[in-house]
């Protein structure tokens, strides 16, 4: 931001420093005036960052240089003059144009920076036949939205000087990817957002200090810091959130000193929360002048000291440090440093290159699982997640160890004592990291490196200095974090109530021998076959997805589950502080109880399963009743458990579908693949071919879309067919219609998607879709049989023309001419070749391996659906191309499915046409249209007060 006669200049990054923290814009405007506070130097954080930024800044520079691209450098001179010399540039036609300078605006406010890279494209343009895109080097392994606020700035300020708006602009990311993006997905947002910034530097907002993400690294850190001091702020409380914060202060409780003293309800508080922030204040108040002190809190199942195992001989305590900001190749992050203490010695396993990783990471395992196997209640324990998420990060990033981490796991080997911590005491110090919670421990750190980032930025001085006394310094912190964990779990056993100790979990080391050995096995029943390299890596992959796609749903319920209730308040994937509201009841041979709930948000829904915490592990639990105006919720547990509802209890999110049985079929088509490929569109579809038909391809002969799909289903010969429709263009409809025209000519069809209200709306619309004027196909010739979950379906409407089933082998299913169920139905093996059709609704979200678990099913497959709309929704983290959904798969590279390889439905009834020609250009390659009828759409609507 540059104060100047008429107003201000203000750059990209004043645009992003405004949308995260209005009170920094404030305070950079008040210091061009003359006024407000001192700027804080650079952190080591921060010059590290910027280190960083410019070395990546280089070698992509560098790599343009090594292509033969023309480069040009603005170098060395002042912004008007630069300016003048991009402009030469441009016009030069140079490939490449380096830290071009850019600048518009009018009136007081005005806007100017320097963009990394101008990019030449062939697109004309006032300077030729050419233009220019920019280009952005960003550390980040994924953009986020400030770097889209910044290039649409630059975008914007580029388009006068070659007269021509860019299409796109790019993000060369920290992680080797490149992200592009159109221009005009988001160009709206980031021009308002210039807006309310050119609006507040003429008449700012009085604002005050909030804490952000980024408030370690901004220049008025110590600013902020102090005044939260000053003003006893809430925001000091260990732990607390925005959210409570702003409950708090609604409720006239302003300082930390005030909510030690509250006694009353917070509107829209849980009790819970109100009562455990009142005390957390009210030990952190009287610590200002007092010695360290404690509450323990109520013991609930599955939190805090429950949470802890008994001591054993073999116990080791663990820590990690690890750089984020080391590079090699497209890979970021480096854990250059394991720590481990055994009690009496240190074991450090360096690492300072990825081939080093690995192997420190094989050496970590291998004391971990001598250790563990040689005494039986020995764990693991750390303090906070960072070690396990590493350790998973690890396992994926070299392919080593993901099994036998999972069944350390499973046999609850890691001890994380900051959950033991949150949720079984409060606390007096200021916060619940391990160098606070030594002022329980009496332990003295002396050495020159005392943080976590301070570690980071020495271990950035050895790479450059080489220095090995400085490893020596890092060592010795990490040694000192790992004795203190030690201290704190003994400490904590010292303090801890009178309960039984946690035990470890059943022992999962079987199963690991197992699954190796199945591993194993399919990589060499791959190798023998004559499958080209990529596809035998396709399949092994497809193999592995769902134990992958299961894992991070365990992970999120045993992480929910070392969560206090207050934080899980926040999360939606739960619901929180449930308390009963009478006794259980029986429920036929389950049993039924009545709770409420404190306000929040969830995204449990009734019909849907949840986990609940027990002392000896977790119960499955149906959600049969919820109430959100009274926050009331039902309850039901099965005979299986043997358990009484708990008094108190909080919902966690569900563990993943068992999927064995698309597994198994996924094997079953490995093995065909391997041998005599009779799954011939299944075998298309891994091949990515265009579909084969019998006789000519039907392909864009035909207008009307209903009869253009029907002809083309109708023709295909044992293959696949995809097709792709926007918003508005009637999938449902076309889909419907060529349905019946495949029953009438006596095909059998399947009817999947991922969600069952998918699969009813296209059942449904089968039944609409019926003439009541033809005798050859009624209702009760067309036998719509619908295999619904086992529980309550509320979203399967009355109807006497569909045939509701719950069991996946009722005799029903035999006769159906039209079958409805997901991919668990149509992967079991006596429905192999079942059917004449598949058809996959919303296919854009059922990933490619659940296809091909289906896809035995049918000798031809039709997928219906939209990437662009409704993306395919994953939790694990898979390698391309199984990670995939089908339709975009078969899409490849394309945005829209070429006319020679499926069915593009090209008119919406669903968009005006002013709107339809924005989301086509954008979206579809230009090739949506509107009906002619929708021109005469418009919305009449009063302004609001």
């Amino acid at each position: 931001m540059i104060k100047t006669e008429s107003g201000y200049q203000l750059s990209a990054s004043d645009l992003m420093r405004f949308t995260t923290c209005r009170h920094a814009t404030q305070l950079d405007i008040a210091r061009l005036a003359g006024e407000g506070p001192e700027r804080a130097e650079d952190s080591d954080d921060a010059a590290l960052l910027q280190r960083y930024g410019d070395a990546h800044e280089a070698a992509h520079l560098a790599g343009l240089r090594d292509r033969g691209l023309k480069v040009i450098e603005i170098r060395d001179l002042e912004f008007d003059e630069a300016l003048v010399a991009t402009g030469e540039a441009l016009a030069s036609g140079a490939d490449v144009i380096f830290q071009g300078a850019l600048a518009g605006g009018e009136g007081a406010v005005r806007w100017g920076g320097w963009s990394d890279f101008l990019e030449r494209v062939d697109r004309p343009s006032d300077l030729g036949p050419f233009s220019y895109e920019v280009a952005d080097t960003k550390l980040k392994k994924k953009p986020v939205p400030g770097h889209v606020l910044q290039l649409v700035l630059y975008s914007d300020l580029l388009a006068p000087l070659q007269g021509l708006v860019p299409e796109r602009a790019h993000v060369e990311l920290g992680n080797g990817e490149r992200f592009s993006f159109r221009l005009g997905e988001y160009s709206a947002y980031a021009r308002a957002a210039r807006r309310r910034l050119e609006a507040f530097v003429q008449a700012p907002d009085e604002t005050r200090p909030v804490p952000v993400a980024g408030c370690a690294l901004c220049r008025w850190r110590d600013h902020c810091a102090e005044r939260w001091q000053d003003e006893d702020s809430l925001f000091l409380v260990a732990g607390v959130s925005r959210t409570q914060v702003s409950k708090l202060e609604a409720a006239g409780i302003k300082t930390m000193e005030a909510l030690a003293r509250l006694t009353e309800p917070v509107a829209g508080m849980a009790t819970s929360t109100r009562e455990k922030l009142t005390v957390q204040a009210r030990l952190q108040h009287a610590r200002r002048t007092g010695t360290p002190d404690y509450e323990l809190r109520e013991v609930e199942p599955g939190r805090g000291f429950t949470l802890m195992p008994p001591p054993s001989p073999g116990d080791l305590y663990y820590d990690i440090e690890g750089d984020p900001f080391y590079r090699e190749g497209r890979v970021e992050g480096l854990e250059y440093l394991h720590g481990v203490w055994d009690g009496t010695n240190f074991t450090p396993f360096w690492a300072h290159d990825h081939a080093e990783e690995r192997r420190a990471l094989e050496a970590l395992f291998e004391m971990f699982d001598a250790r563990l196997g040689a005494d039986p209640g020995a764990h693991i324990y750390h303090y906070a997640a960072y070690e396990i998420t590493a350790l998973r990060r690890l396992c994926a990033r070299h392919g080593f160890g993901e099994t036998m981490l999972d069944r350390w796991l499973r046999e609850r080997r890691f001890v994380d004592l900051f959950a033991v911590v949150r949720g079984g005491l409060i606390a007096s110090e200021k916060s619940y990291s391990i160098k606070e919670m030594e002022a329980f421990l009496n332990v003295t750190r002396e050495g020159e490196v005392k943080t976590a980032g301070g570690s980071v930025v020495a271990y950035e001085e050895w790479r450059e200095s080489g220095d090995d006394h400085i490893l020596q310094e890092i060592e010795d912190y990490n040694e000192v974090d790992c004795v203190s964990t030690e201290k704190l779990r003994h400490w904590l056993v010292t303090i801890r109530p009178d309960i039984p100790w946690r035990e470890v979990g059943e022992s999962q080391e079987d199963k690991q021998v197992e699954e190796d050995a199945e591993e194993q096995a399919l990589r060499a029943r791959l190798a023998a076959s004559d499958l080209a390299p990529y596809r035998q890596q396709l399949l092994f992959d497809l193999a592995q997805f769902h134990a992958r796609e299961a894992k991070p749903s365990a992970w999120s319920v045993f992480d929910a589950a070392a969560s206090d209730t207050e934080t899980l308040i926040d999360n939606t994937d739960t619901l929180a502080g449930l308390r009963a509201l009478g006794p259980s009841r029986p429920e036929k041979r389950s049993t039924a109880r009545d709770y409420s709930f404190p306000p929040q948000e969830t995204k449990l829904r009734v019909g849907g399963k949840a986990q609940i915490a027990l002392e000896d592990g977790f119960a499955t639990v149906d959600v049969i009743a919820l109430d959100r105006l009274d926050r009331h919720v039902t309850l039901k547990l099965g005979p299986k458990w043997g358990k009484a509802l708990p008094d108190r209890t909080d919902l966690l999110p569900n563990f993943a579908i068992d999927a064995r049985i698309i597994q198994g079929a996924i094997a079953a088509v490995i093995d065909d693949q391997c041998g005599p490929r009779d799954f011939r569109a299944t075998d298309d579809l891994l091949s990515g071919t265009p579909p084969r038909f019998r006789g000519p391809s039907p392909l864009g002969l035909h207008d009307d879309p209903v009869k253009a799909v029907t002809e083309a289903v109708k023709a295909l010969d044992n293959s696949v067919l995809p097709v792709q429709g926007p918003p508005g263009t009637g999938k449902t409809y076309v889909t419907a219609r060529a349905i019946l025209a495949l029953v009438r000519a006596g095909k059998r069809v399947g009817v999947a998607s991922n969600s069952h209200a998918a699969i009813v709306n296209v059942l449904m619309g089968c039944i609409g879709a019926l003439d009541p004027d033809d005798p050859d196909l009624t209702v009760e010739m067309l036998d719509v049989v619908y295999k619904a979950g086992s529980g309550p379906d509320p979203l399967m409407p009355e109807s006497h023309a569909i045939q509701v089933v719950t069991k996946p082998d009722d005799p029903a299913i035999g006769s159906a001419r039209i079958l409805g169920g997901t991919a668990w139905q149509f992967a079991r093996d006596d429905l192999v070749g079942a059917f004449d059709y598949l058809f996959v609704d919303e296919a854009g979200q059922v990933s490619l391996a659940n296809l091909v678990g289906m896809s035995r099913a049918a000798r031809n497959l039709v997928l219906v659906g939209d990437p662009r709309q409704l993306p395919q929704v994953i939790q694990g983290t898979h390698p391309w191309p199984a990670n995939l959904s089908a339709l975009e798969w078969l899409l490849g590279d394309h945005t829209t499915i070429p006319a020679d390889r499926g069915v593009f439905l090209g008119t919406t009834r669903r968009m005006h046409p002013d709107l339809c020609g924005y989301i086509s250009n954008q979206f579809y390659d230009h090739r949506l249209e509107a009906h002619p009828d929708t021109a005469k759409q418009r919305v009449d609507a009063q302004g609001m007060p």
